[in-house]
């Protein structure tokens, strides 16, 4: 066994012996050439909360400005004057919100779904449609139920789906209530769907006023219908509008008045050179900053 030991002991050489020493240290710095740069899980935790922290606070995404607004001019036809967009600050802010979130994102989708709009109601003029009572009868409607907001959502019917699709957007304990299209379900059984919402929001003691004003009411004090819609939900009714008639399915393909056309029948109204006016206008505007 002692001769064993020795010859084991015997095969390191005595010029090897010094490194020895510093093996360890040497290992150690292997080691932290390996691991350099690497980031430990806290440390990319704390990235994750850093990005998240930074995305809160950055502005939201603006995809209409100011300057473009301005810009967006032009001649109409029929009317035989320059319209330029009425706005103010807030309505700007709302435009922008509601483009995101109905995903009207692109030159061409912006700007036919304002092309729209500005006829619709003089570039920001008048948020609710011009006639009288005479007028709203004729064409099925009233006062209270005729045309509001950027597209002029009409009817009894169209109010009371929106006030659904409203109330189940925004009140957390209603996301559950069926909203049923007014483009795809008889008028009484939309009516149905919203008397139904009122009577959840009831059971659960909910105040859901704010949006059962969106239909009009002649025995409520407050605004309601109509003028309510103009007052609080001039972009959303618009935005709403485009996202349930399916507005985007005409907008494939190069940008053209063609779509223009296509989107004039689903808004109704008249003056659809007026409409190929403003796109022909709006488009190149936008379309110069994508």
């Amino acid at each position: 066994m002692k001769e064993h030991t020795k010859k084991s002991r015997s095969v390191i050489p005595e010029n090897f012996k010094p490194f020895l020493s510093i093996f360890p240290v040497f290992i150690v710095l292997i080691a932290a050439v390996l691991l350099w740069g690497r980031e430990t899980p806290e440390t990319e935790d704390e990235k994750e909360i850093s990005a998240s922290a930074v995305s809160e606070d950055a502005p939201p995404e603006l995809l209409v400005t100011a300057e473009q607004l301005d810009r967006m001019t032009y001649l109409d036809s029929e009317k035989g004057e320059e319209m330029q967009w009425v706005y103010d600050g807030d309505s700007l802010e709302e435009l922008n919100r509601v483009l995101r979130e109905y995903e009207i994102r692109t030159p061409e989708e912006i700007s036919q779904f304002l092309a729209q709009a500005a006829v619709e109601t003089g570039a920001g003029r008048w948020l609710t449609e011009l006639g009288n009572e005479d007028y709203f009868n004729r064409h099925g409607y009233t006062c209270g139920t005729r045309g509001a907001g950027y597209l002029h959502l009409t009817f009894e019917y169209g109010q009371m789906a929106f006030a659904v699709w409203m109330m189940k957007k925004s009140v957390p304990e209603l996301a559950g209530i069926p909203y049923l299209n007014p483009t795809c379900y008889y008028n009484s059984e939309v009516a149905e769907s919203y008397y139904s919402a009122l009577e959840k929001a009831e059971e659960l003691g909910l105040d859901v006023s704010r949006y059962a004003r969106i239909v009009y009411d002649p025995q409520n004090d407050s605004t309601t219908g109509a003028d309510y819609i103009a007052e609080e939900f001039a972009w959303e009714s618009a935005g709403y509008f485009w996202h349930i008639t399916g507005m985007s399915r005409f907008l494939s393909g190069p940008p053209s008045t063609a779509h223009t056309d296509e989107v004039s029948r689903v808004v109704g109204g008249r003056s659809w050179q007026s409409r190929r006016e403003a796109y022909e206008a709006f488009y190149p505007v936008l379309s110069a900053a994508s």
